[in-house]
């Protein structure tokens, strides 16, 4: 193909797409950190008025934002920050008008239609402050959580993201934090908090994962807006679900919030599933029913006003959780260590032993058809009462209470500065430190011992400045980066006592896995030569330009994730008693390790 026809062809395709992305932001408003005022000025008779001036204010920082109606007398004022508005049309020959309490939400037009008087009166009409119940004017089907749910709804954990449950379409993906929207997996969400990118790429997930309690915390975020379809480009790299949020800031007048919450199973039933198993002087076990502590503290405050009173404004937010929930290590069924064949292990080595001479041992209750009840069994190996009991002893020693904690800090400052009456900076930043010995393994209950739980560490830090500036009436532009970094390291535990550690991580045991029962040891994900450590640079800019009811937006996001990553699985080996069916059932692994654990206590090799 010629050099010119393949620049006609390039060039068309490029000035297609632009129409494309133009016409599809043409009809909304939305942006991941402000909302909007638009709508239209008419006579007492239903006339349009043309070149009405509009201005909006802001009823907490006094920040002025203006517009005039066009020919069709409509206007819009975007890029306005979420909180309470004050309008007020001034038109010549019309007495003015005066709105207050106009509610404005994040991604969302709120919608005026405004009658003037004639003449010089002037008119005020007073409105409760509620945002309005059905969005009318935008294609995308989206539901806003304001402050007012945020405060009064409860919520177990305080978790901000979870109140996306209540939003039509959305729901748990799993019993480890994720929601699904539409149907579609929870891990291919995307989520923002103040425009910034707050996803932990490699697991695709919130960063900090769902472990950790929240990684900002729900007393600074003001709303958030969950899209479900339809929504613009800008939301993005989402086949799911667009949560996007964004943080307090402060006003004209010092405000400050105090929170204690706790959550103590000292109230609560005890759990039926834990229980720990007790060596009787028979050698049987018995099990007996237990209640591990569980507490919750979790407290802090918001403080936020003005540094210069119409100028510069502060927040802050200080979050601290302190857990207290020992996990508990227990085998795949109550009376698992009763489920051995004396009889079988204790036969000469290679005896036939008939199903007479082997009767079921007191306590094996099996729940599927026993292979003994037919023909002969060739399975002796010779080991004494001693040295079957020493085993299941030892099994019984590495279960149980396993201690275990959950600390996290979290602060976010803000800064917000109006520069001058075109230009606004605003900066936030939000850490959080995460601390949970044994705490990867968050279950009440879990088939691992006490050694094969892992510590559980998170680091996250995030730098957001955004800059918005006015150009004109009709033109703003938005322009944010974000530095953030999501660093998730996790260690295995030191052996137990009895326990082998001759593998390739100094102190650690292998992993030990006895099928339907139980496993110890260094667990088969830890320990990794490299941790999460994602590192993300993010530049977005949009330009916005009104242009009647109609708003044209373009602009760009670059994201560029670094991380490293080794997450090489059985790094300290793994040992699989299988078992099979014949002996105990099912729990042959339980037999087959008993013969074998004379070599664990002289050491692997």
């Amino acid at each position: 193909m010629p050099r010119s026809i393949l620049h006609r062809s390039a060039s068309a395709l490029m000035l297609f797409a632009l129409c494309l992305a133009l016409g599809a932001v043409r009809a909304g408003a939305q942006s991941t950190t402000q909302g909007a005022i638009g709508g239209a000025v008419k006579d007492p008779k239903g006339a349009v008025v043309q070149g009405a001036n509009v201005t909006v204010k802001n009823e907490e920082t006094n920040k002025e934002a203006t517009a005039t109606t066009d020919d069709e007398g409509r206007f819009r004022v975007v890029q306005l920050d979420p909180g309470n508005y004050t309008v007020t049309v001034a038109a010549s020959g019309f007495g003015n008008y005066t709105q207050s309490k106009v509610v404005v939400e994040v991604g969302r037009v709120t919608s005026l239609d405004i009658p003037l008087s004639v003449g010089g009166a002037t008119e005020s009409v007073t409105v409760t402050s509620e945002a309005p119940v059905i969005n009318t004017t935008q294609q995308d089907f989206s539901t806003n959580v304001n402050q007012t749910s945020i405060n009064e709804l409860p919520i177990n954990g305080r978790r901000w993201s979870n109140f996306a449950l209540l939003t039509p379409g959305a729901n748990p993906d799993g019993s480890f934090g994720l929601i699904s929207f539409r149907g579609i997996s929870g891990l291919l969400n995307n989520n923002t908090v103040d425009g910034g990118d707050n996803n932990q790429a490699f697991f695709a997930e919130e960063r900090g994962r769902t472990r950790i309690s929240y990684v900002v915390s729900q007393a600074a975020i003001r709303e958030f807006q969950v899209n479900t379809s339809n929504y613009s480009a800008e939301y993005g790299r989402a086949a799911g679900g667009a949560v996007n949020a964004v943080t307090k800031s402060g006003t004209n007048e010092f405000h400050g919030s105090g929170f204690y919450y706790q959550r103590n199973n000292r109230w609560g039933a005890r759990n039926p599933l834990a229980t720990k198993q007790v060596q009787l002087a028979s050698g049987a076990f018995d099990v007996v029913g237990i209640k591990p502590q569980d507490v919750r503290h979790q407290f802090g405050g918001t403080i936020g006003g003005p540094i210069k009173k119409d100028k510069a404004f502060f927040f802050f937010s200080y979050d601290q959780q302190k857990r207290n929930f020992p996990g508990l290590s227990i085998f795949s069924q109550p009376d698992f260590l009763n489920r051995v064949d004396k009889c079988l292990l204790t036969a000469p080595r290679g005896s036939t032993v008939t199903v007479a001479q082997c009767p079921v041992y007191p306590g094996f209750a099996p729940t599927i058809p026993d292979p003994r009840s037919t023909g002969n069994l060739k399975r002796g190996e010779g080991l004494t009462d001693a040295q079957v009991s020493d085993a299941l002893g030892f099994l019984a020693s590495i279960s149980g209470e396993v201690p275990r904690r959950g600390d996290q800090r979290l602060i976010l400052p803000k800064v917000d500065w109006n520069i001058n009456s075109q230009n606004t900076l605003s900066v936030v930043y939000n850490r959080l430190r995460w601390e949970s010995p044994a705490g990867i393994q968050t279950q009440a209950t879990n088939t691992r011992a006490r050694d094969n739980f892992g510590d559980d560490f998170v680091n996250v830090d995030s730098f957001t400045p955004r800059l918005t500036s006015t150009i004109s009436s009709t033109l703003l532009n938005e322009f944010r980066f974000q530095y953030g970094r999501d660093n998730e390291f996790e260690f295995s535990q030191p052996a137990l006592p009895g326990e082998p550690t001759t593998s390739p991580i100094s102190g650690r045991s292998p992993q030990v896995f006895i099928t339907n029962g139980f496993s110890f040891g260094a667990p088969e994900f830890l320990d990794r030569v490299a941790f999460p450590d994602e590192k993300r640079w993010q530049f977005a800019d949009t330009m916005t330009w009104t242009r009647g009811s109609h708003t044209f937006k373009y602009g760009g996001d670059f994201n560029h994730v670094n991380d490293a990553i080794n997450n090489l699985r059985f790094l300290a080996g793994e040992f699989n008693y299988t078992g099979g069916t014949n002996s105990a059932g099912y729990y042959g692994g339980l037999n087959d390790f008993i013969v074998d654990y004379e070599n664990f206590k002289s050491g692997l090799t």
